[in-house]
């Protein structure tokens, strides 16, 4: 097993001067102990379940996610996310408190403790940083010296010792894994339908050298930035040429495009070209899966007709006197009886029907059957089997429709990709290979010049990023050839995991394979033998637990014993089939207790099956359960509502005393 990092686990978080939580116009001072197992905290919409979520993650990294941002590489995620995180905290914290709030977090990884104190302004520096043991004797023992820090140099240690112990290259990747895998919060990001979070998280967990794993990233990274400059570049040398095309009015004896049509014409090409590349990946993964479940539907019929070989020469061992006959063999193979004379198939055929009776065919002596009711039970094996292969012969006859339609489908994208690709390669060649006359006109020739120079600069400009992007390309395809043979490695202890947390959750076996191409690695999933590439494939609870089910596979994977790790959840219970809900609560069970994992959730009470669910199978030494209303007022709204919770709130804690 994989086992190659420590994890950390919330012990201790403390909200000081956090005045978004207020009961009777007093800030509540949080002072949460966080239990193994689970810890969940529940309560109505809008008392700031999600906020408290993001004020960990925080205090963990420095770092709140713009919910507009997609998923982006680790180098990216601080830049891209630091004004965001700079305003959060803005009218959830009053201003006048906004200078004292803090958030301080104790957490345990590697057998260390480490304390953290942090701001919720300048959120590059820490107020207090500790590691520290507890002895024999439960006295906590210094191992840092941090005296004479300063704020963002306790920072910098704190992000140096946590790395180090964690066993993560560097604070990018731990911040990618914090809030990218550990993390499933209410921007509901996938990491199964998401390119770039699934090459990321497959490269850091599927690796056997840690520094491949960053090459990956910063790679894919670069290989995206070229490739985008070079249409930028491409797209400014277009438009220039454009306004020498308005100037001269002699292209190719043509009437001048408008600017602003040309633009749309060449984005539609690179949109559609994009659409037609995306599906044609998806159909070929799919028809992948159908070419293999051809495979599977083939060796089950095999089977089944060697079983049936086997039934048969049980069921026909008390016949073996007729059926060894030389007259019946020799009757059966010339098609003649050697009683009558006569001839044709319908010989073969009555003797066929007679020879299995339970007397001869010829003088009605009854045949010595010693167990004639284990014969009658092998006849009805024989014909259930016979069933079974006619359904099968079925099954794979419907499926071969499916894959002559799919092979269709995968040849007309290829068709419109090869078209695509022509037509924008034309297009960006048509205007460089064109020479342009002076107009005569002094002035006018003057500015052609002009931006002739600026059309070759920005052709060139275009050409070498294009040429640098493909520098890359050969030594990107090879690290993806090492995270997909790291993975087949790893696949036997991880796919495992992922199966049964899913099933807990679904109800069926299900898949997962690597699909690697020139751009990338990713997971795909296979339902009911059939590749759902897009999440629109799943409806929306089912997308979301099973990309839940996938990072909680991630983290049993790769956590080191003794070292479980804590997922953090903003339970997507509004999505959440009510048929589902006690399920779901069977899967997160299942990760706590039977793996030994952590999990820091959020759940509105509405979400009471599911809560009553884990509770039950959770019990109290493996769950804690915290309610909102001790933290903060409720709204008219929520008031109105508050016997119902109350009664929820019991019903939890029942289900908790019983549990194990």
């Amino acid at each position: 097993m994989q086992r190659k990092y420590n994890f950390i686990k919330l012990e201790k978080v403390n909200l000081t001067n956090f005045s978004l939580y207020t009961k009777q116009g007093k800030t509540y001072q949080v002072n949460e102990v966080i239990n193994k197992g689970v810890y969940c905290l529940a309560g109505a919409n809008g008392l700031g379940k999600t906020t408290f979520l993001n004020a960990i993650n925080y205090g963990l990294t420095g770092i709140i996610l713009d919910p507009h941002r997609g998923i982006l590489s680790p180098s990216e995620i601080e830049s891209e996310n630091k004004v965001f995180a700079d305003q959060y905290f803005t009218g959830r914290i009053q201003k006048a408190d906004l200078k004292d709030a803090s958030i301080e977090i104790t957490f345990s990884v590697n057998k260390k403790f480490f304390r953290i104190v942090r701001g919720f302004i300048n959120r590059d520096e820490l107020k207090a940083f500790e590691i520290f043991s507890i002895n024999k004797d439960k006295i906590a023992v210094s191992l840092l010296d941090t005296k004479a820090k300063s704020p963002k140099q306790l920072n910098e240690l704190y992000k140096e010792h946590l790395v180090s112990e964690v066993g993560f290259t560097d604070f990018d990747y731990f911040v990618f894994y914090q809030l990218y895998i550990l993390t499933f919060d209410e921007t509901r990001r996938m990491i199964f339908w998401d390119d770039r979070a699934s090459y990321n998280a497959l490269s850091i967990a599927f690796n056997s050298d840690p520094a491949e794993a960053v090459q990956v990233s910063e790679l894919a990274r670069r290989i995206d930035k070229y490739e985008s400059n070079g249409r930028n570049a491409r797209w400014q040398a277009t438009q220039i040429k454009n306004k020498i095309d308005e100037l001269t009015q002699k292209i190719s004896k043509k009437k001048p495009k408008n600017i602003e049509v040309l633009e749309k014409e060449y984005n539609k090409l690179f949109d559609d070209l994009k659409e037609y590349e995306n599906s044609l990946k998806n159909n070929k993964i799919e028809f992948d899966a159908m070419l293999r479940k051809q495979s599977y539907i083939n060796s089950e019929i095999m089977q089944l007709r060697s079983e049936h070989t086997k039934l048969f020469s049980r069921y026909s061992k008390p016949r073996s006197k007729l059926l060894e006959s030389a007259n019946v063999i020799l009757s059966l193979k010339k098609q003649e009886c050697c009683i009558c004379g006569a001839h044709g198939n319908y010989v073969v055929e009555a003797i066929e029907k007679t020879i299995h009776k339970d007397a001869c065919p010829l003088c009605k002596t009854a045949i010595d059957i010693t167990d004639s009711k284990e014969q009658g039970e092998l006849l009805k094996v024989i014909e259930k089997n016979d069933i079974a292969i006619s359904e099968k012969n079925e099954e794979l006859q419907r499926l071969f429709q499916e894959i002559d339609f799919k092979r269709i489908l995968v040849e007309k994208f290829e068709i419109e990709v090869e078209t695509l690709t022509k037509k924008i390669t034309e297009f960006d060649e048509d205007y460089p290979d064109l020479r342009f006359n002076k107009t005569g006109d002094e002035q006018a020739d003057n500015l052609i010049s002009q931006f002739q120079n600026q059309f070759d600069h920005y052709d060139t400009e275009s050409k070498n990023a294009y040429k640098q992007r493909d520098k890359l390309k050969p030594q990107y395809e090879k690290l993806l050839k090492n995270v997909e043979i790291a993975y087949k490695e790893g696949e036997k202890v991880f796919v495992p995991i992922f199966k049964r947390l899913a099933k807990s959750f679904i109800g069926y076996e299900l898949e997962i394979n690597p699909k690697r191409d020139s751009k990338t690695i990713k997971l795909i999933l296979e339902l009911k033998d059939s590749a759902r590439t897009q999440a629109s494939q799943l409806s929306e609870s089912q997308r979301f637990f099973l990309d839940i089910a996938l990072r909680m596979s991630l983290l049993i994977y790769l956590s080191k014993p003794q070292s479980p790790g804590t997922m953090f959840i903003d339970t997507p219970e509004g999505s959440l089939d009510i048929a589902y809900e006690s399920r779901v609560g069977t899967m997160f069970a299942e990760f706590a207790t039977r793996y030994n994992q952590n999990m820091f959730m959020t759940a509105n009470i509405n979400a009471s099956q599911l809560l009553i669910s884990l509770a039950e199978k959770c019990g109290k030494n493996n769950m804690t359960f915290r309610r909102m209303l001790e933290w903060t007022d409720l709204s008219i709204v929520q008031k109105e509502g508050e016997k119902l919770f109350q009664k929820v709130y019991n019903d939890i804690e029942k289900a908790l005393n019983k549990g194990k």
